[in-house]
């Protein structure tokens, strides 16, 4: 499944709490180019940061995991590459769940700062410029909506990333109303996609028609 030139899409960052919007400008391989509706929106992005974005293709919600390649300040644009698409219409979720988000290692009285790629029932993918090993126990603290989350997580594999290291991690001994409410957080997350890409359908028709009979003339 491709993204179009031309197509509105919903964009989750973890700057903002809420969910803004932008339209594809070019797309080529993996990659799709972006123009956040507001220009001073480029300046939250920065190379390797995880992005939601969300989609709708013949009334399915689509959502892709991405990663910011490339921030061109001049055409106030920004590159993304897509790692992962998955429509969330109609399912359970049960896969990992691509997220943007803020989190908090913490560690010897100190908070190193990281971020969430996807999360799901069993576990997460976290970047951080911080190295840690293979088995290491690990103490996290994130916020999904007003919901605080700290809990430990245990590093199952590790990779090394353009600005840091990428860990693959499971939850460590979780307790049975810890996993309830990573299930409501994953429900909320699903839900909140779907008004997003709703609202987007509602709102951006219009400008979806004036950007495709621009594309015609040229």
């Amino acid at each position: 499944m491709k993204l179009r030139v031309g197509e509105i899409v919903t964009l989750k960052h973890y700057s903002a709490k809420r969910s803004n919007r932008g339209i594809i400008s070019n797309s080529f391989d993996n990659n799709v180019v972006i123009k956040p509706e507001r220009d001073f929106l480029i300046y939250n992005f920065f190379d390797s940061d995880p992005v939601v974005i969300g989609f709708e293709n013949d009334n399915v919600v689509n959502i892709c995991e991405s990663t910011v390649k490339h921030v061109d300040y001049n055409q106030n644009t920004f590159t993304l590459t897509i790692n992962h698409i998955q429509s969330i219409t109609n399912k359970r979720l049960t896969q990992r769940f691509p997220v943007s988000l803020c989190a908090y290692i913490l560690s010897r009285n100190t908070r190193v700062f990281s971020y969430i790629r996807n999360i799901s029932l069993d576990g997460l993918a976290l970047c951080s410029r911080q190295e840690f090993k293979k088995g290491d126990i690990l103490t996290i603290n994130t916020k999904i909506e007003n919901i605080e989350l700290t809990f430990e997580a245990q590093v199952v594999w590790k990779s090394i990333s353009e600005i840091g290291f990428e860990y693959g991690l499971v939850y460590y001994m979780p307790e049975d109303e810890f996993s309830k409410t990573i299930e409501r957080c994953l429900e909320f997350l699903k839900m909140d996609q779907e008004l997003s890409i709703s609202r987007l359908k509602y709102e951006f028709e219009p400008l979806r028609r004036i950007s495709q009979r621009k594309s015609i003339m040229n």
